[in-house]
């Protein structure tokens, strides 16, 4: 690991909360585990050698020193240039006195990098510190790096510590990143312990998701064919969906071949086609565009073009609205005519207003004219 005092000014923590970046859809599902593998559910990994701790500094000496110098800026500098040494001798020391020192941005970056060396020889001290001295966003992101590399090292282990943790939005997004990087690796184990813990109650059901999403990076066959059977069983189609959307993200070609090799036409085709449409229109609008000519006419075709629709005008208006004003693919629903106008109009309001005038009447106009209607309530107020 490099120097916290080299990498200090590099660290960024996304800002993740309140939702999960595996979860696409907004239903959460209620469902069994899987049985398409025959690993043990016992947790085979073993956390990684910890750091020697080698002795370079005097700790004690150290503080003194830090007490006697009256120059803030000398003072924490004197802290970083030492604070390897220090973590690795009395991290919980060394975290107390930089939660001690006036907030500033850099003294947070110190803290994370302080505490993610920690979780490196100690993540449940790490996990634990953080939920004492943290809050907020600061305790969701922290926790959440905490908890993924702690669930590839001993999944089990960090299962089960963060659900003794009192129950909190903290707690739970970072047992979804528990769940997700377990069964990346141990799927069979992380989903036998849901089964086998039912006081986890209605976040059973998130978990399960985030763990089959987890699945599905790694052996994507596997987890939505044992995704799409608990979905048919369970009555949740949006679980078999999202996860065929994590193996799209990682292979959208493979994935969306896959459900028109897999599938026949009816819900559960429908409900993934609608992910996957989202995510063409994230990586090649173009590719979904060819896509779409492969699939059902009728609903299958028409909720994944409107879902394309609204997912490209995010980024590309113009070229989505364009599209949309020529296609006879399919019929696009009102929602995504709506935010697609509304999108256009946010982007470009000029070649917006170019476009609509020159629309044929028919449902796509009157969407465009409703933005119009929105602009005079605008100006009335």
């Amino acid at each position: 690991m490099k120097p916290i005092i080299q990498t200090v000014a590099a660290f960024t923590i996304a800002l993740v909360f309140g939702a999960s970046g595996y979860f696409f859809g907004k239903k959460h599902s209620s469902i069994s585990p899987p049985s398409a593998r025959s690993e043990s559910s016992g947790n085979s990994h073993v956390r990684s050698p910890r750091r020697d701790v080698v002795k370079t500094m005097d700790v004690k000496e150290m503080r003194t020193r830090l007490d006697a110098e009256k120059n803030p800026l000398t003072r924490f500098k004197l802290a970083v240039d030492n604070l390897d040494d220090w973590i690795n001798q009395n991290p919980q020391d060394a975290l107390d006195w930089l939660a001690s020192q006036a907030p500033t941005r850099r003294r947070d970056e110190v803290m994370r990098m302080a505490l993610k060396q920690f979780a490196e020889n100690d993540p449940k001290g790490a996990a634990d510190w953080a939920r004492k001295n943290l809050s907020g966003a600061d305790l969701n992101n922290m926790l959440i790096i905490i908890a993924g590399k702690w669930a590839r090292e001993n999944g089990l282990e960090a299962a089960t510590w963060f659900q003794g943790q009192p129950e909190n939005a903290e707690r739970d997004a970072a047992m979804e990143t528990i769940f997700f990087n377990w069964a990346s690796d141990e799927p069979a184990a992380a989903l036998e312990y849901l089964k086998a813990n039912s006081s986890l109650g209605d976040l059973s059901a998130t978990l399960r998701k985030a763990a089959l999403a987890g699945w599905a990076k790694s052996e994507p066959e596997a987890a939505v064919t044992a995704s799409l059977a608990l979905s048919k069983t369970n009555g949740d189609l949006a679980q078999f969906a999202n996860t065929l959307a994590n193996w799209g993200t990682v292979d959208l070609a493979a994935s969306s071949q896959w459900l028109l090799d897999n599938l026949p036409v009816g819900d559960a085709r429908t409900a993934a086609a609608e992910e996957l449409a989202i995510i063409f229109a994230q990586q090649s609008p173009e590719a979904g565009l060819a896509w779409l000519e492969k699939l059902n006419s009728g609903a299958e075709r028409d909720q994944a073009a409107s879902s394309l629709i609204a997912e490209w005008s995010r980024n590309d208006p113009a070229g989505a609205a364009k599209w949309a004003t020529d296609q006879k693919l399919s019929d696009l629903s009102s929602l995504a005519m709506a935010r697609m106008t509304q999108n256009f109009m946010a982007k470009n309001p000029t070649e917006f207003q170019t476009w609509r005038a020159a629309l044929s009447p028919g449902p796509l106009k009157d969407q465009a004219d409703k933005v119009r209607s929105y602009e005079v309530a605008e100006d009335e107020e």
